[in-house]
């Protein structure tokens, strides 16, 4: 079902001030749908009517943007040593930035967090609306944010909440990659494509799935690529399950490939891997050639199932990209069914500011989707949201 209301937020974020004339003929939206939306995002506290500009007939128009003023929104991605975070106004501009070290495993890892937000939000000038949170893992639906991250040895911890309540801000979490692929689709590569993937290397192995035009959040979570099934019989995971994806493909594993073949030295890093690597092509393909193989194949699974027009790689793991090129595109050209190969593959650099953008949208989009509708956050975000617009 096609959202409306999200498309014509999307519109204005990205274009700037604009008719509702023009937002009409730009997204093929009849005159009744678009009032309704617009009507939506007024009430809402995130759009506002702007001066009229001159026409040559007819009345003036007038323009629609974003109530950017006063209204600040704190986005973070964690990782799990460390945080990096934004503080944007409604117009997505980053004000300012923040990198601090986390201990994102251990007991304290929630109270270490709220401490560190909290000085944060003591900087922000004005009305702060909310506080988003990008995290690897899976995230449920609702207020509390209950959380089961691998990575960070996080079981069912209700985040969400602990945090909202220690704060005393709405704060909303969603999966990290998930934040990325926002990030993407508003103001990066996939802002004018309707189908993408955004796929992360590195420590796991993430997805986040954009279909047509909107991110797809599934009914209990989306986008555990690595933990698709690789080997038959393989290495326990840390999920549980055998021959997971990150169990061949992932850092870690590489590294300890690399290891116990004698390749590198004990104690190396994964940056010492991939400098052998690039200095002995027998070295490169006993280390890369496995695990990129089986990601290329799994990668054209997805491609065969949802047809992308765009694969974005990111991820730390990005950064040793040259390595794994030439034996996914192999894997490509071979599993990829022929009505599904027009598509495009780009390494997307990795900032994990961009990753902290896209935690700050969640906060926005909450105040109108349908499934935090009811939710104490989101009502508490649309009172803050609608303070601002009457202030300005």
């Amino acid at each position: 079902m096609r959202d409306s209301t999200n498309e014509v937020l999307r519109a204005i974020a990205t274009n700037g001030p604009i008719s509702r004339a023009q937002l009409a003929r730009d997204l093929g939206l009849s005159g009744p749908t678009l009032t309704q939306a617009t009507k939506i995002l007024i009430k809402s506290g995130l759009v506002k009517e702007l001066q009229q500009t001159p026409s040559t007939g007819g009345r003036p128009a007038t323009q629609l943007g974003l109530a950017a003023a006063a209204g600040q929104i704190i986005g973070v991605k964690l990782a799990p040593d460390h945080v990096t975070g934004v503080c944007v106004n409604l117009d997505s501009e980053i004000l300012w930035s923040f990198d601090e070290p986390f201990e994102a495993q251990g007991n304290a890892a929630i109270k270490e967090l709220t401490l560190l937000l909290k000085k944060q939000a003591k900087k922000v000038n004005g009305q702060l609306i909310g506080i988003g949170v990008g995290l690897p893992g899976v995230v449920a639906p609702g207020d509390e944010g209950i959380t089961d991250s691998v990575i960070f040895d996080w079981k069912g911890i209700n985040v969400g909440e602990q945090l909202s309540l220690a704060l005393e801000v709405p704060v909303l979490l969603e999966n990290d990659v998930n934040t990325l692929s926002i990030t993407e689709s508003l103001y990066g590569r996939g802002r004018d494509i309707s189908n993408f993937l955004t796929i992360t290397l590195g420590r796991g192995i993430g997805l986040g799935i954009v279909i047509n035009g909107e991110l797809y959040n599934g009914s209990h979570g989306a986008g555990e690529f690595g933990h698709v099934n690789a080997v038959k019989n393989g290495e326990m995971c840390e999920c549980g399950k055998k021959g997971c994806l990150e169990t061949i493909a992932g850092d870690p594993a590489i590294l300890s490939k690399a290891i116990a073949l004698g390749l590198v030295p004990k104690n190396s890093s994964i940056e010492k891997v991939r400098v052998a690597a690039r200095g002995n092509k027998q070295i490169s393909a006993k280390i890369f050639k496995e695990p990129a193989e089986a990601f290329g194949i799994a990668i054209a699974n997805l491609i065969n199932i949802l047809g992308p027009e765009l694969l974005l790689i990111s991820g730390e793991g990005s950064e040793g990209w040259d390595l794994w090129k030439p034996w996914v595109e192999a894997a490509l050209q071979s599993h990829v069914v022929e009505t599904m190969k027009d598509f495009e593959i780009e390494i997307d650099p990795w900032d994990d500011r961009k990753w902290a953008l896209g935690a700050t949208a969640i906060v926005i989009q909450a105040s109108f989707s349908r499934s935090g509708a009811v939710g104490k956050n989101p009502q508490d975000i649309k009172k803050r949201l609608q303070v601002v617009n009457r202030n300005h």
